[in-house]
């Protein structure tokens, strides 16, 4: 694999065997912005800084595992070793691809097996023109994007309401209008009342005129405000539902290689961002910039050459802002970056309280967080601290005019050459003209806000289905349940296969128990059967029909399963159990339950089938979890029914009970069982034994044990394990 990136001549200099993989990193050990580069030969790691001083090195041999540890934001590459486990160096999130990829050859070199081939998506890409460092796996690079496209599609989501804003607008228009008569009014009452004494009426009508257009002012905005909140709630809506339409339209690879918590911010918070531009976004920049030209025109019309001199500090305040924006936006992603490693921390420590609390770890998850307190410390500091100094730098240039008015207006006026009213009328026109011209950094950076978030949204939005069905995928009404795997392999990885040419077919209504050791494969087998993934080669078929050429909602629709990891809504438990049959009746969701041997403990509760199970179901014990795990089965009444561990979190009375309640169930049913207790499987039509992906053994539990092969193995080792059990206790 060719990294993206040249590495620098001074360390190929002071490498003298063959370099098998380089890569660099952007971040030190205590998480701050540094260059680092990491080779792997066949006999060392070695990590160097920037400047090719040798920073660690360890050797393969000492290695006994190399693996990442993904964080928000970012990772770390750890090395284990027989004196205990070490942070080598730690990546953003941009470079994760890269270090993945580093894990698996470090681990085939010391295992001596064959190197694996690098995909596309394992490196990273330097962007040619900015640089910057940005997956593969991305379309583009993120900071070079077309904006005006991004932009041209965020303001699609506004076409359906397009009436209304031009309603909002036509009142932007006609209240920074108005807003330009107060002062006029100033100059009429400071000229033609106050100066020359005039005691007549004029004074109340002007004031009157002053309050009227303040009333104008005030409903317009009312109005206005009141539209864009009614067109902002809708487009938040609309945009948070194409973003989850979108996400569960993914394949579950797509989640397997991304963290999930990620998406919840883009549900929310890019919505938010997006709507904020498009209802509030759109009417300040669009109202500030009609207001400028205004006040220019006016100004114009009272006194160019005071005009002049009063916009004279306005290109210094554009260049200032431009010059500085870079540097702004380094800093927010700095800040960005230690404010959800801090959250990521507080996330991890809570989901895992029970285990810090189990192994007496409570200081050292405080002393965790205090790092990267620190850091986020230091970065607001950076961030709030520049920001104190940029806005006194643009009050004082914007004020350099003000000050450059008063001078030369104040002389015109000592001169008769100006009026004191058109004075102050200047004077107001030049406050109502800075005060936008002062905010214009923080209208880049709103604007930057939403593109960035719209893209954020849209790569979603425009992901490829990995597993989608066909533009002419058949329908399925009625199922026998004949499955037949013809030579299927796959891996989730491209150098990893967890199955290998798998032949197999299963009759319809034949019970199939799989056996094998952890990692054999057994999961994966039922994960295709379901397909969440599609095979690498071969194909899968159900009475004879591609599962690749079946709709997939269809496909699911006669597939009942319980996996390995119950997981219940937070609802009740009725809703649970009829979450795969939604119009399913009361006495329906009971005899479900009776079957799952789940009646009894459920009307036992306080509340009955109305009880809520909490977050996750963690109100009810797991073997209560999986007795409405397997009734949710039940109730859908498939023909092909899976049980992966489905008794795995019961105890021996409870199991013996569901197990004659599924005995009933499987009649006439294609059915699929992994267990952990394998004298569960005795029943079973056929048990296929799998070792390392491949079908090692196929028969009956009798024909099995006289063979004296892997299931055998299986089976002595777990009656010794019982018989020590039984020992002990």
């Amino acid at each position: 694999m060719r990294a993206t990136r040249q590495l620098p001549t001074k360390i190929k200099e002071q490498v003298k065997t063959t370099i098998l993989y380089y890569a660099w990193t952007d971040l030190s050990l205590d998480n701050h912005f540094c260059e680092q580069w990491l080779t792997v030969t066949a006999d060392e790691v070695t990590i160097w800084s920037a400047s090719a001083a040798l920073a660690n090195q360890i050797q393969l041999a000492d290695i006994i595992n190399a693996r990442t540890v993904e964080a928000i934001g970012g990772g770390s590459f750890i090395v284990d070793q027989h004196s205990g486990s070490q942070v080598l160096l730690r990546y953003s999130a941009g470079l994760a691809a890269m270090f993945g990829y580093a894990a698996k050859l470090i681990m085939a070199v010391v295992q001596d097996d064959v190197l694996p081939e690098a995909s596309e998506n394992d490196s990273p890409h330097v962007c040619s023109v900015c640089s910057a460092t940005w997956s593969s796996g991305a379309r583009s690079c993120p900071a070079c994007r077309d904006h005006r496209r991004v932009l041209s599609r965020m303001l699609g989501y506004a076409k359906t309401y397009k009436k209304q804003m031009a309603v909002a607008a036509s009142l932007l228009v006609v209240t920074t209008l108005i807003e330009l008569i107060p002062p006029y009014i100033t100059k009429i009452m400071v000229d033609d009342v106050l100066q020359p004494m005039n005691l007549g009426g004029a004074l109340l009508w002007l004031v009157i005129a002053l309050a009227s257009t303040e009333l104008v002012l005030a409903l317009g905005q009312i109005v206005r405000g009141f539209i864009g909140v009614r067109i902002g709630a809708k487009l938040m809506g609309e945009i948070r539902t194409d973003i989850y339409n979108a996400l569960m339209g993914m394949s579950l690879a797509f989640f397997d290689r991304r963290q999930t918590s990620q998406f919840i911010g883009r549900v929310n918070n890019d919505s938010e961002a997006m709507r904020q531009f498009l209802t509030d976004g759109l009417m300040w920049v669009g109202g500030n910039a009609l207001k400028l030209i205004a006040i220019i025109l006016v100004m114009l019309t009272l006194d160019w050459k005071l005009t002049l001199l009063a916009v004279l500090p306005v290109p210094l305040i554009i260049l200032f802002s431009v010059r500085i924006w870079p540097k702004v936006r380094r800093m927010w992603y700095r800040q960005w970056r230690s404010i959800f490693r801090l959250n990521g921390q507080v996330g991890d420590s809570l989901s895992g309280i029970r285990v810090v609390k189990a192994f007496g770890q409570e200081q050292a998850e405080k002393e965790r967080y205090a790092a990267a307190n620190k850091d986020a410390v230091v970065q607001n500091v950076k961030v709030d601290g520049l920001w104190s100094a940029v806005f006194p730098i643009f009050a004082w240039l914007a004020g350099s005019g003000v000050l450059l008015t008063w001078y030369f207006g104040g002389d015109a006026v000592l001169r008769n050459q100006m009026t004191l009213g058109v004075l102050m009328a200047f004077i107001a026109y030049l406050g109502m003209f800075l005060g936008p011209l002062q905010w214009f950094s923080q209208a880049v950076n709103w604007t930057n806000q939403a593109l960035s978030a719209a893209d954020r949204v849209f790569e979603i939005m425009d992901t490829p289905v990995e597993v989608a069905d066909t533009a002419h995928a058949l329908a399925l009404h009625q199922v026998r349940g004949e499955v037949r795997f013809e030579q299927v392999s796959y891996g989730y990885e491209a150098n990893r296969t967890a199955l290998k040419e798998i032949d197999l077919t299963v009759k319809a209504g034949e019970m199939i128990g799989l056996v094998g050791h952890s990692g054999a494969g057994k999961s994966t087998f039922i994960h295709l059967l379901c397909r969440f993934y599609d095979p690498g080669s071969g194909r899968i078929l159900l009475d004879g029909t591609d599962l690749r050429h079946i709709r997939q909602e269809d496909l699911r629709r006669h597939i009942g399963i319980v996996l390995q990891e119950t997981f219940l809504f937070d609802g009740t438990i009725a809703e649970n159990i009829a979450y795969s049959k939604p119009d399913a009746s009361p006495m329906d969701i009971i005899r479900a339950a009776s079957i799952a041997n789940a009646h009894d403990f459920i009307v036992r509760l306080s509340h009955g089938y109305d009880t809520r199970v909490g977050e996750r179901g963690h109100r009810l014990s797991g073997g209560e979890k999986q007795r409405v795990a397997i009734a949710r089965a039940i109730i859908h009444n498939p023909r092909i029914l899976i049980l992966d561990e489905a008794t795995a979190s019961v105890d021996t009375t409870t199991e013996r009970q569901i197990q004659e309640a599924i005995s009933q169930l499987i009649k006439g049913r294609t059915t699929f069982a992994i267990a952990h207790r394998l004298s569960t499987l005795k029943d079973a039509d056929r048990l296929v034994v799998l070792d390392q992906g491949r079908i090692a053994e196929i028969g009956t539990h009798e024909e099995l044990m006289s063979i004296g092969g892997k299931y055998f193995s299986l089976v002595q080792a777990q009656q010794e394990l019982s018989s020590a059990r039984g020992r002990l206790v």
